[in-house]
């Protein structure tokens, strides 16, 4: 019967588990066996993965879609944390900690997510070991990107969408002219803005301060760093 089931994985779906960094160092045929556990939640968009302070017992793995993690500040406000896309993976910190949610997840479009329930998963780690370091070195690169921001949360918008600007992957050959690098916006200038702690009409002046000083343009979601050097020299302030 397990047989059947992983031959019926790799051969009529896209393995979700083949996306995920923590599973990366199974073997193909490990990786099918995982898939066998991950149970499948599809989610239109704008529902709810979970709210915070929800206790759910489980892991989640974007297999297509994204979905927005935030928190509802005290204000009343709700901060945009980051975006899972597909491949990422949310809910480990509850999972390896026992604690309730500390955020609030939600499709942004319509998203296929594969489940681990803590039991299932618990058994995956007994076995595979290195499941659990892959999952605390995730944990560990999204709190160092974390703290980056907040170090630059007491800096300007411009140096906060001059830092965004510049880790976004630049659009490749092909669609690049002149040699001027040019990159995507991944979400809403809305979502942008509370990812960043600010507001969209923040964010709109300093876009068009930067633009005044000819270090970009703007094109609807296409932005052109015409010198980037000018914004790395803005970040670090040299």
């Amino acid at each position: 019967m397990r047989e059947l089931l992983i031959r019926d994985i790799t051969e009529h779906d896209d393995n979700c588990v083949r996306r995920v960094p923590i599973f990366s160092g199974l073997t193909t045929e490990q990786q099918d066996l995982v898939a066998t556990v991950a149970r499948p939640q599809i989610l239109s968009a704008g529902e709810l993965v979970h709210g915070a302070g929800e206790r759910t017992g489980k892991m989640f793995v974007v297999h297509t879609g994204e979905i927005k993690l935030s928190r509802t500040l005290p204000s009343g406000r709700k901060q945009l944390l980051r975006v899972a896309r597909p491949g990422e993976t949310l809910g480990e910190h509850a999972f390896l900690t026992g604690n309730s949610t500390l955020e609030e997840a939600e499709a942004r479009s319509q998203t296929r997510l594969c489940v681990f329930v803590h039991d299932d998963l618990t058994k995956l780690i007994d076995q595979y070991p290195n499941i659990a370091h892959r999952m605390l070195r995730t944990l560990g690169d999204r709190l160092a990107h974390t703290e980056h921001r907040l170090t630059l949360s007491s800096q300007s918008v411009d140096v906060r969408i001059a830092d965004y600007l510049l880790q976004q992957p630049l659009i490749r050959s092909g669609q690049v002219t002149n040699g001027i690098m040019r990159v995507q916006l991944p979400l809403s200038k809305k979502d942008i803005a509370s990812l960043l702690g600010t507001t969209p009409e923040s964010l709109s002046r300093a876009l068009s301060r930067l633009r005044n000083k000819g270090f970009l343009t703007v094109d609807d979601d296409i932005v052109s760093l015409l010198q980037p050097d000018e914004l790395e020299h803005l970040i670090t302030g040299d």
